[in-house]
């Protein structure tokens, strides 16, 4: 045990209770002085649930004995957005030691909540959600990351990287990392799943001299990630998600006109036009296959601005197979052979 940081834990405590008693829900501890994987230089981590607006004042960051400390507030709406994974700080609900309660009440709270976190982390869907979300965010960063030249904001980017993807490999094996940052790459080992190469990555990231060496390692790093979730939502798409062919037959009564319009600039050889509509129709199917849990419709990959025809053939191909698709599953697509059929029915 440390004797700085057991008396810092001891005065916050005192302190709550001769001034803040009916203004603080819980203080609570957590860290690497909680888990176990401190170093004599280690501070203690510590928040506290304010009650009252008068709990704030609590707020203070201080350096005892060259050691930084901070104690500060986090709302009971922000602990619930912890639960649901809002936040990369499930080790503040989850890994924690409650070392002043004002009530059983909030007590009840709290445990509920880490309840909820532990439910949502049992949730293969949810967690796969999270994780392809947070992809989002690592793309855009990367998109960023190409045009910058400063090795020092290159490196800076590329940490983000390698921190974010790290959560996103973690949550799609339904985990997270308890130890903190501090253990992240011996947890990483332990890991049923991982991409490929990603710890040879993320350690070369650290090692580049380059911004040609940042910007390759993340490009792979991404790469595999990206690859890695896409075989495991796939997995997942097929075993967890159940296709509604209404809706399906609803969206084919929307996009039939994309089909048209393809069709019309093939036959006209306006290219620009059939890329541009192609590439529309391919998004549109390409939700479909994600919130139905279907196999992928390639449409875009046969695109040839020099033989418009094979695009045509294919777009038809694609189809006639979505069509088969929903009415084999016993949905009705809304169609007319005649406008006066439509009037006289509707």
């Amino acid at each position: 045990m440390n004797k700085r940081n057991d008396m810092i834990i001891e005065w916050a405590i005192k302190k709550i209770e001769r001034e803040y008693k009916d203004d603080v829900s819980l203080l609570l501890l957590y860290g690497s002085y909680e888990n176990g994987t401190d170093n004599p230089i280690s501070d203690v981590d510590l928040y506290f649930i304010p009650k009252t607006e008068h709990a704030y004042e609590l707020t203070k960051t201080f350096i005892v004995e060259g050691v930084g400390f901070d104690l500060f507030p986090m709302s009971w709406e922000r602990i619930k957005g912890i639960a649901e994974f809002n936040e990369v700080l499930t080790s503040c609900l989850a890994n924690v030691k409650i070392l002043y309660c004002n009530s059983d009440d909030d007590k009840t709270r709290f445990e509920e909540l880490q309840c909820r976190l532990r439910k949502n982390l049992s949730d293969k869907v949810f967690m796969m959600n999270k994780a392809l979300k947070k992809m989002e965010r690592v793309m855009d960063i990367y998109r960023t990351m190409m045009f910058e030249d400063s090795i020092c904001e290159l490196r800076t980017i590329a940490g983000r990287i390698i921190m974010l993807l790290s959560d996103i490999v973690a949550y799609a094996n339904q985990t997270y990392f308890s130890r903190g940052v501090k253990k992240q790459i011996e947890d990483l080992k332990n890991i049923e799943t991982i991409p490929k190469d990603f710890i040879l990555m993320y350690e070369s990231v650290t090692k580049a001299n380059s911004a040609r060496q940042l910007k390759e390692y993340c490009y792979k790093m991404i790469k595999n990630t990206r690859d890695f979730l896409n075989s495991k939502a796939g997995k997942g798409n097929k075993e967890d998600k159940k296709a509604n062919y209404k809706d399906l037959a609803e969206l084919y009564q929307e996009i039939i006109s994309t089909w048209n319009k393809i069709y019309t600039c093939c036959d006209s050889g306006d290219t620009i036009l059939a890329y541009i509509s192609g590439v529309s129709l391919q998004r549109a199917l390409s939700m479909a296959v994600r919130e139905n849990g279907l196999d992928e419709f390639n449409l875009m990959g046969y695109y040839n601005s020099k033989n418009l025809n094979k695009f045509k053939e294919r777009a038809v191909e694609i189809q006639k197979e979505f069509i088969k698709m929903i009415e084999d599953n016993g949905a009705d697509i809304e169609s007319y052979n005649e406008v006066e059929e439509f009037i006289k029915r509707n």
